[in-house]
């Protein structure tokens, strides 16, 4: 903490994501000041200030803390699944691996009104090893997460993102391969029906290919029903 002195006020100041809780980052990392209003409203709240004693010193102070806060706006650290919180390791769970539960507590924690979404699913994914989901356990651990400092808590949220990242990544490459092949599908059965060829091939040959055609059919129609699932 960096500490800031006017008017006999002695206020300390974050320098670093090692001096901020998940839980203040919670409540303001959605905001994206535009007015100097807003500007001093986040910056207050970011660092517990009441707004007024800001808006009642000089500007100079203001800009200096400012700077100090300015590593807010770079919150991309290196994703990590795991994280240590006293003697124990904490691992996020694979997408493949959750069970319905855990998926229903999730799905319930982003479409709720809670400030706290963060904590809350890191609460329902990140455990010990080994451990199986307890829902009974939510509320201590998500109070647990809240009151983790942001250099430990926010390679977590990077790691959701890159997933999100890769998996959005993935499908846009699957779609674009189902696309090329259903076009492959279609120019070859308009090429067997004008008969390009394919009348001259031995009928084993021709036998094949109805059979291999057949076969790409139910295989695109199979890709198109689990893309549909998504």
């Amino acid at each position: 903490m960096i500490k800031v002195e006017f008017n006999d006020l002695k206020l300390e100041i974050p320098e670093s994501w090692g001096e901020i809780k998940l839980s203040t980052y919670e409540r303001y990392y959605m905001q994206s000041p535009k007015t100097k209003m807003e500007q001093v409203a986040f910056i207050a709240g970011l660092c517990n200030i009441d707004i007024d004693i800001l808006l009642e010193s000089p500007a100079q102070v203001f800009n200096t803390i400012a700077g100090i806060t300015d590593f807010v706006f770079d919150n991309e650290l290196p994703p990590s699944n795991k994280v240590k919180i006293g003697s124990t390791e904490y691992f996020i769970s694979f997408a493949d691996k959750l069970t319905l539960g855990e998926w229903v507590d999730a799905e319930n924690v982003i479409s709720s009104e809670s400030e706290y979404k963060l904590s809350e699913l890191l609460a329902i994914l990140c455990r010990p090893i080994g451990e199986k989901y307890n829902p009974d356990l939510a509320t201590g651990r998500a109070e647990m997460f809240r009151n983790l400092r942001c250099d430990k808590a926010l390679p977590l949220i990077s790691f959701f993102l890159f997933k999100k990242k890769r998996s959005e990544e993935i499908l846009n490459h699957y779609s674009t391969v189902m696309a090329q092949a259903d076009q492959f599908l279609k120019d070859t059965k308009a090429f067997a029906a004008n008969g390009d060829g394919i009348k001259l091939l031995p009928i084993w040959q021709r036998i094949r290919y109805t059979y291999l055609i057949r076969s790409l059919e139910k295989q695109l129609a199979k890709c198109s029903d689990f893309s549909s699932t998504r």
